[in-house]
C-alpha cells in the first residue's frame, strides 16, 4: 500500500506568502507561483504565458522526450486559448465568450476603425481556421464540441494532420502581429501609418 505524506495530503496548496518567499531573481529560494492580487495578469500577459507554454510543450517533442500524440491536445489548446487571449487584449471590452470567429469579427471590425486598415487574409484565415476546428474552447480540451441544435457534445468533425514545426512557425507569426496590434492600441497609435504594418509581418 502506498503511504503519503502528511504535506501531499493535508497542506494547502494555495496559502499566505511570507517575506521568506521573496528572492532578488526568479531563479532564487524555492520556485512556486504566486495567484491573485499583484500577480493578477492582463490578457496579454496571460496570453503569452499560455503561447511559451505551447512552445515548450513543442520543443520537449521535438526533443524526443514525448511523444508527438501524448501532447497534441495540451500544445494545441495552448496555442488556441493565446489567441483568444491576445485578441481580447486588442478588443479590450470583448464579450465573455469563448468564440473564436465571433472575437475574430470584432477584431476586424476593430482594425478598420482603429487604423482604416483591412486585417491581411493570412491572418483573417488563421483565425477561422482555428475556429472551425474548436470554435469555442472545447474542442482540443475535451475532443468535442457542444452542438447547440442537439443539445449533446459531438466528437471534432473529420479527421486532421498538424505538422508541429507548421503549427510552432504559424501560431508564432499569428501572435507577433497580434500582439503588434495590442502594442500598437495601447501606444495610442491609431491611424497612424505606423500602426497598420504590425499586421503584414
Amino acid at each position: 500500500m502506498r503511504v503519503f505524506t502528511d504535506a501531499q495530503m493535508y497542506r494547502p496548496l494555495f496559502e499566505e506568502p511570507t517575506p521568506a518567499l521573496e528572492r532578488e531573481t526568479a531563479f532564487d529560494g524555492a520556485l512556486g507561483f504566486m495567484v491573485g492580487g499583484m500577480a493578477n495578469l492582463n490578457f496579454e500577459y496571460l496570453g503569452q504565458q499560455y503561447f511559451d507554454a505551447a512552445s515548450l510543450l513543442a520543443k520537449a517533442v521535438q526533443s524526443k522526450e514525448y511523444e508527438d500524440y501524448s501532447l497534441a491536445n495540451p500544445i494545441l489548446y495552448l496555442y488556441r486559448h493565446s489567441v483568444e487571449l491576445f485578441l481580447k487584449a486588442a478588443l479590450g471590452n470583448a464579450a465573455k465568450s469563448h468564440d473564436l470567429a465571433c472575437l475574430a469579427e470584432q477584431f476586424q471590425a476593430l482594425i478598420k476603425v482603429e487604423f482604416d486598415y483591412d486585417v491581411p487574409d493570412w491572418i483573417g484565415n488563421r483565425l477561422k481556421e482555428l475556429a472551425a476546428i474548436d470554435p469555442n474552447s472545447t474542442a482540443f480540451r475535451y475532443s468535442q464540441n457542444f452542438d447547440k441544435a442537439t443539445k449533446r457534445d459531438i466528437p471534432v468533425d473529420g479527421e486532421y494532420h498538424v505538422d508541429l514545426g507548421h503549427l510552432q512557425s504559424s501560431m508564432l507569426a499569428l501572435s507577433t502581429a497580434l500582439i503588434g496590434v495590442v502594442m500598437a492600441i495601447a501606444e495610442g497609435e491609431g491611424k497612424s501609418a505606423r500602426a497598420a504594418p504590425v499586421l503584414s509581418l
